[in-house]
């Protein structure tokens, strides 16, 4: 008897302490609340050819109207764009994301993919997901607002941090 209550309680610490070190998941920490636009990387080609890579927000040539936006991604499979009170071009969104829409991981969880099975689909790569970072990286055209000279696909990583 004192065997099987001493297993019982032996198994109880070990699962109390396996709870402990698991990591939290993607889904929690995702969808914990309003997320800041906090910077927009990708590379620019000049005039004379010459490329580097560039966070948007640094740039004389960035809205000031980007700088208070957010995301809100919902357990639910839902998401939310909040454009904040400095508004681009009268609520135009100078990326092509829809102001709202559904989202679900890829297969593996080191991606996401915003309205998924619609023409407006947009995969992006989970670069860092922690409880105060999210960065993510997808492919498209820069809009002309920024570089009005570069029509060519680029990579854009979109870094937020956690409010």
């Amino acid at each position: 008897m004192k065997r099987i209550f001493a297993i019982m309680i032996i198994g109880s610490l070990l699962a109390a302490c396996s709870t402990d070190n698991e990591p939290e998941s993607n889904l929690n920490m995702l969808a914990t609340g309003l997320w800041n636009l906090n910077g927009i990387v990708t590379t620019y080609t000049d005039t004379a050819g010459n490329s580097e890579e560039v966070n948007i927000f640094d740039l004389p040539e960035c809205p000031e109207c980007l700088k208070d936006d957010q995301i809100e991604i919902f357990s639910r499979g839902e998401y939310q764009i909040l454009l904040g009170d400095d508004l681009c071009n009268n609520n135009v969104q100078i990326f092509k994301f829809q102001h709202s829409g559904l989202w679900q991981f890829t297969h593996d969880e080191k991606g996401i993919i915003l309205n998924p099975g619609s023409p407006d689909s947009v995969l992006m790569e989970i670069v860092t997901l922690n409880k105060t970072e999210l960065t993510l990286t997808y492919y498209d055209t820069i809009p002309q607002i920024l570089f009005s000279n570069d029509t060519s696909v680029h990579a854009i990583t979109v870094l937020y941090m956690h409010e």
